[in-house]
């Protein structure tokens, strides 16, 4: 039987996690950008509900006993973000890990329930302590460097190129790996 889409996407969110959690597995994790900042090793889970949050991020983390913080966007967005650092030298999140972009259908758009603010104090939390962000069931936007050239229904295999940090994963470089759909 062939693997579904939704076992595809776990597979690569795991293997995302698996990043993170490397990058966040000690209690405080000394970080590149800031001489001397460090980081608390808890997961920041931006998510549409619990129920997503759990699905896409924290039960990979669960197995792990890695902190995380899971944060529901509604619709109407959220008038703050959670404190993302204590101090100039001292990060509250590991990694970010979002999920469905926090996106809405907004009568005939769709988008970030996060303002162009949130997004950017996410962004330059990430510079200034150095953490990663993992966007898990999104489609590609030009905010992150990818833009696509249309879509179609037929299989379409993904070739890693670079395996740094994924030893254990089983993944080779410059073998298609399909992503199927069920339907």
């Amino acid at each position: 039987m062939a693997p579904s889409l939704w076992s595809s996407l776990r597979t690569c969110a795991c293997a995302a996690l698996a990043i993170l959690s490397q990058r966040a597995s000690a209690q405080q994790v000394a970080a590149a950008s800031v001489s001397g900042a460090t980081v608390s090793s808890t997961i920041l889970i931006l998510s549409r509900d619990f129920t997503s949050a759990q699905n896409s991020a924290f039960s990979g983390l669960q197995g792990y006993g890695i902190p995380y913080e899971v944060v529901t966007v509604p619709q109407d967005g959220i008038s703050s973000l959670p404190i993302l650092n204590a101090s100039a030298t001292h990060g509250n999140y590991g990694g970010i890990v979002v999920v469905s972009e926090v996106g809405y259908n907004y009568g005939d758009q769709y988008y970030s329930a996060l303002t162009r603010k949130q997004w950017n104090s996410l962004w330059d939390y990430q510079t200034q302590f150095g953490v990663r962000m993992v966007r898990l069931d999104v489609f590609p936007t030009a905010d992150f460097g990818v833009s696509s050239n249309g879509g179609n229904q037929n299989d379409q295999p993904v070739i890693f190129t670079n395996l740094t940090g994924l030893a254990t994963s089983n993944l080779r470089t410059y073998v298609a790996a399909p992503f199927l759909h069920s339907g």
